[in-house]
């Protein structure tokens, strides 16, 4: 067992009664009371804690009435033998960050012992994800007040933030795509979504780590379509194996930019949303795509239950995680022209978990033809895009000076 921070954690408690007006706000957003692990400090912060909260006074006679006057050499010694008033968060940062790594130890021998034991893969899968969380930075508060959020509007206004980059300008233009974000994209069977998610992913790999969940193809088959599409070669002449020399000399000419690629492929049929999010952090994901969101693995009484599940798990992800999520999904075969949010199957939870909504159509009448319907989109306009699709390259384009640029989307 790790030691806790002896140290810290006394300059701390020193702080706050020496100047526990100063130091408690800066203290509380940083450690959580159970972070202390030497007995007598975590007693006297959870006193300072429960003061805080109670919005009363904090100093020796008010905390040794809760704790007791057995404390109170304690408390003077931690007073007199903290080195300065002010590295208050500096103290408390290492003592969060001391706890956090004594959670991780606990957990990695809980993992050894999975090891060891009979618990099955999932399980010990499931602990060693929880050892990652432990150093998740929660232990400080996402509080912001009047004053810093605007001048934090005013940095980032002098500082203009780069999204991620889909590979299509006119798309980019309504989609402003960020960690954090969930995106639904729809189609009905044959409409392109795979191919057309596989050519997004190949522009952002360029520039982050991505993981593409695969919960029906076989990756072999995922690369036919990524290497037609990244050197515009025959699909038909890649399934058939009668690659041409000139096709063959685009491809090995093609290997030393795709390697540089910074994608990989997860053959994950049966895998659960808890799965999902284990890989993702191992794999140090910033995007996720799922092909696709009702084949993942859920409890549930029926297939609703079921969606809904798997759609409020992946929105949490994207939050907590900081990961964007791009989920495919199924249309409702309802016979309409075009489809609208309400065609999105097996779950109404899809379009209310969504930050933005993507669907794709297709009209058997155009087989070269596609349309963007942007349904939903909280941070920005929607609209439609034309696109063309060349499924012998496996690559969409876009139709530059035909789109509608849509309305905002309230």
């Amino acid at each position: 067992m790790l030691k806790a921070n002896y140290e810290a954690e006394q300059a701390v408690v020193g702080n706050i009664m020496m100047n526990a007006a100063e130091a408690m706000p800066i203290v509380e957003t940083i450690i959580a009371p159970d972070e202390f692990y030497v007995s007598e400090f975590k007693a006297l912060y959870a006193a300072c804690h429960e003061l805080y909260k109670a919005n009363k006074h904090i100093d020796v006679v008010t905390v040794l009435a809760i704790v007791g006057e057995e404390y109170k050499a304690t408390v003077l010694t931690a007073a007199n033998a903290t080195p300065s008033a002010n590295h208050c968060a500096e103290y408390a940062r290492l003592v969060h960050e001391r706890a956090q790594k004594i959670k991780a130890h606990s957990k990695i021998v809980e993992l050894f012992e999975a090891l060891d034991g009979d618990e099955d893969n999932t399980k010990c899968q499931e602990i060693a994800t929880d050892a990652l969380k432990c150093f998740d930075s929660g232990g400080e508060k996402n509080t912001v007040s009047a004053e810093a959020g605007f001048l934090n509007f005013c940095e980032r206004q002098d500082h203009p933030k780069k999204y991620m980059r889909t590979g299509f300008s006119i798309l980019n233009k309504f989609l402003f795509l960020d960690k954090g974000d969930f995106i639904i994209i729809g189609g009905r069977p044959s409409a392109g979504k795979t191919a057309f998610t596989l050519q997004m992913m190949l522009n952002i790999s360029r520039n982050y780590n991505v993981v593409y969940f695969s919960l029906e193809t076989k990756p072999e088959k995922i690369f036919d379509r990524l290497i037609s599409n990244f050197g515009g070669v025959s699909f038909n002449r890649i399934k058939t194996n009668s690659i041409s020399e000139p096709e063959w000399t685009t491809i090995t000419g093609s290997f030393s930019e795709f390697q540089k690629l910074k994608f990989n492929i997860v053959q994950a049929a049966g895998m659960t949303t808890e799965q999902i999010k284990s890989k993702s952090i191992q794999l140090h994901a910033d995007v996720i795509f799922i092909d696709y969101l009702t084949l993942i693995k859920s409890t549930g009484k029926g297939l609703y239950e079921r969606a809904t599940n798997i759609s409020m798990d992946l929105h949490t992800i994207a939050q907590k995680d900081n990961i964007a999520i791009i989920a495919l999904s199924q249309l409702n075969r309802d016979g309409k022209s075009a489809p609208d949010m309400t065609s999105l199957r097996d779950s109404g939870q899809q379009e209310q978990d969504a930050d933005a909504i993507i669907l794709l159509n297709y009209d058997d009448q155009n087989p070269t033809e596609r349309e963007l319907i942007i349904a939903k989109n909280k941070e920005g306009r929607i609209g439609r895009i034309k696109l063309d699709f060349n499924g012998d390259k496996q690559s969409f384009s876009a139709q530059e000076t035909r789109y509608s640029e849509g309305s905002e989307n309230g």
